[in-house]
């Protein structure tokens, strides 16, 4: 007898995707198919973006991904690379569409982009 992956609940889905990055979980299984499509995009799938990079093209490969992902279903941002905070925050607004966010991790963030965020949080 054989077993596919995709016969699997989606609440076993979920509950692997809660220990990865939201970003790998889009690059590995956005474009398997439409059950997997309807999986990434249900509002029941909360992603956890974590960016700590040291190389533009791992931060612009994964900066692609996170853009593709709905506002609406991050749930926590980790930005702990000091080198590509000030890039994200420039490129990447946030503001109330990120009605599911609950945490964000800034590592050594300068006092200038903080206070630039946090008037946007306003």
């Amino acid at each position: 007898m054989r077993i596919s992956i995709e016969n699997f609940s989606n609440e076993i889905f979920y509950e692997i995707f809660d220990y990865l990055d939201g970003c790998d979980i889009y690059k590995a299984f956005s474009n398997l198919n439409y059950h997997f499509y309807q999986l990434l995009n249900s509002s029941l799938l909360l992603y956890k973006i974590k960016f700590d990079f040291e190389s533009d093209d791992l931060f612009l490969n994964n900066y692609q991904h996170m853009k593709s992902i709905n506002p609406h279903q991050i749930f926590s941002l980790n930005l702990s690379s000091e080198l590509y905070i000030d890039k994200f925050l420039l490129s990447f607004k946030i503001d109330s569409s990120l009605d599911h966010l609950q945490s964000i991790y800034l590592r050594n963030i300068q006092p200038d982009t903080l206070l630039i965020l946090l008037k946007n949080c306003i």
